[in-house]
């Protein structure tokens, strides 16, 4: 079984034990393996991995490399030899989100039926950066039209459904599963 969250621990541990610079590493790493993602063909083995160790070596010969790119070259190498280059991508995911944990930045992702005016985007991040003392936040908006009415945010893994849906789907369930529902009309409008 692969665990994604070891390779991204050995890389960023690799990182550290250098001293190398985490943001031009991770840069590089993406690079590289989007590169490596556009070969013709399956990458994957040993003789895979020295041809395209020789072919990134021959790119980056003028190019002096920083200890972080040197690892991140290392690390693509590895992974193709090893056969776990499919999983790049969720590698790259899980070294992500360590960086993030560790540089305290929350991403903030809301969704909303219509695109909220003023300064909404604002004061969410500072109510983010409030609530959780995070450093930076990263906010991306969507409009979902379907969500009738409110908004949806996705702080971290948790989730916040404010929207009208989800407020018809929880009464739905109410009137079909027949459970007592307190709302201002189920005392006569009183």
């Amino acid at each position: 079984m692969f665990h994604p969250g070891y390779w991204a621990a050995a890389y960023l541990n690799s990182l550290e034990k250098e001293g190398a610079g985490f943001e031009d590493s991770f840069a590089m790493l993406g690079i590289l393996s989007s590169w490596a993602k556009s070969l013709p063909g399956e990458v994957f083995g040993c003789s895979a991995a020295q041809k395209i160790e020789t072919l990134i070596r021959r790119g980056v010969a003028e190019k002096k490399l920083s200890g972080g790119e040197e690892i991140a070259v290392r690390f693509l190498i590895l992974m193709i030899k090893k056969n776990r280059f499919r999983y790049i991508d969720t590698v790259i995911d899980e070294i992500k989100r360590s960086l993030d944990n560790k540089n305290r930045v929350l991403s903030v992702s809301a969704e909303y039926a219509l695109p909220p005016g003023g300064d909404f985007e604002f004061r969410i991040k500072e109510a983010v950066k409030k609530q959780t003392g995070a450093h930076e936040v990263k906010y991306s908006g969507k409009t979902r039209p379907e969500l009738i009415g409110g908004y949806r945010l996705r702080i971290g893994d948790t989730v916040i459904d404010a929207s009208i849906l989800s407020r018809l789907s929880k009464l739905e369930d109410q009137l079909i599963t027949g459970a007592d529902w307190t709302g201002p009309a189920a005392d006569g409008g009183k």
